[in-house]
């Protein structure tokens, strides 16, 4: 039989639902409550998933005995204080990407698991796609042999969000949290972690505040821009591989590169598809598996398959694939960006005690 797994959301806004439409499709899995600071936001929340209980303070759906996990799904700036909350209250939690905008925030929400011994489970639902599987099967095979050098590159020529997410006080910063933080964790997720030790930076707020709108953007007010709009950074590594970064909101140009890395056997682009580059039968060789094509037009595929797994994590008492070592390392890697930009050269990174 399967076991009735009771959940609460925490925060109603536009990503709850991809949270709630997947939770849906788990079997067993109950939503019990949901809390948001507009009543009215939580109560039509509740009403269009058939969730019995709905509260503007979430300390109420806390509370509650049966929720046995949370997610929290509230904007960045928001994110520390109910999941060190839910965790101390003894709820397994699924917090939404990025775990924080800072580095403090971050250290106080990994310390509370440890407390707590509960599980957190940031929510980078790439890692189970089936592109991102295909490339860690790849890597772990040792088809590239030692990785000395990898770039993540990600962004649009003009695809600032606009709305919370230019807003410093809730974002907490631009596309370095916002989509780079995808690419650190792909990368923390394909090379098993590696420990940075240096990062040199740049980040550029240019664009984002003069840009007028034009036909094909996103239309954001660049009068409301707050945050940073393009970074890129170098960062070392303690086994003296380098990662170049670059994320971006807008940029005069298409294309800034591929996503790929580059091995000692081989080198393995994962962008615009994946293509494993080798020396094979005495000629180059290029090999592209040929994956599913998810084209629903829903983020269902996206997030169902991470909240198996969260369910799943939660019903074996943990642990959550998504260990948060390489979670931390990308937090330490966008603080240094912004402390290396500031600062205006190369700055060293220190992992916490925690």
């Amino acid at each position: 039989m399967t076991t009735t797994t009771r959940i609460g959301i925490i925060g109603a806004g536009g990503i709850a639902h991809a949270h709630a439409a997947a939770y849906q499709r788990v079997p067993g899995v109950e939503l019990v409550a949901v809390a948001d600071i507009l009543p009215e936001r939580a109560q039509s929340f509740a009403q269009k998933y058939d969730i019995p209980h709905w509260y503007s303070d979430y300390h109420d759906l806390l509370n509650l005995a049966e929720i046995e996990a949370v997610s929290v799904c509230t904007y960045n700036q928001a994110h520390r204080q109910p999941t060190v909350d839910a965790l101390l209250a003894g709820k397994d939690v699924l917090v939404e990407k990025p775990l924080a905008a800072t580095l403090e925030d971050a250290v106080a929400m990994i310390r509370a698991e440890k407390q707590s011994g509960k599980i957190l489970h940031t929510a980078f639902w790439p890692r189970w796609q089936p592109n991102m599987k295909a490339a860690k099967s790849i890597i772990d095979s040792g088809a590239l042999g030692e990785v000395y050098y990898a770039q993540l590159i990600g962004g649009g020529r003009r695809r600032i969000p606009g709305g919370s997410f230019m807003r410093r006080d809730m974002a907490g910063a631009g596309p370095i949290v916002d989509i780079g933080c995808y690419d650190l964790d792909a990368f923390m997720f394909l090379l098993d972690s590696p420990c940075p030790v240096s990062v040199s930076a740049m980040i550029s707020y240019k664009l984002g505040k003069t840009l007028p709108n034009v036909p094909g953007d996103w239309g954001h007010i660049p009068n409301d821009m707050e945050v940073e709009d393009f970074a890129t950074a170098f960062v070392r590594f303690d086994t003296g591989l380098v990662l170049h970064f670059i994320t971006y909101w807008a940029a005069h140009t298409d294309d800034l590169g591929p996503s790929q890395f580059l091995g000692t056997r081989g080198g393995l682009a994962l962008s615009p598809h994946i293509v494993l580059y080798r020396d094979e039968f005495g000629v180059l060789t290029n090999v592209a598996p040929q994956l599913p094509d998810l084209t629903e037009p829903n983020r269902a595929h996206h997030f169902t398959p991470q909240a198996h797994i969260f369910v799943n994590a939660v019903r074996a008492g943990g642990p959550t694939p998504v260990d948060t070592t390489g979670i931390l390392y990308s937090q330490l890697i966008m603080d240094g960006i912004f402390r290396s930009a500031e600062a205006g050269h190369e700055v060293s990174i220190e992992v916490p005690a925690l």
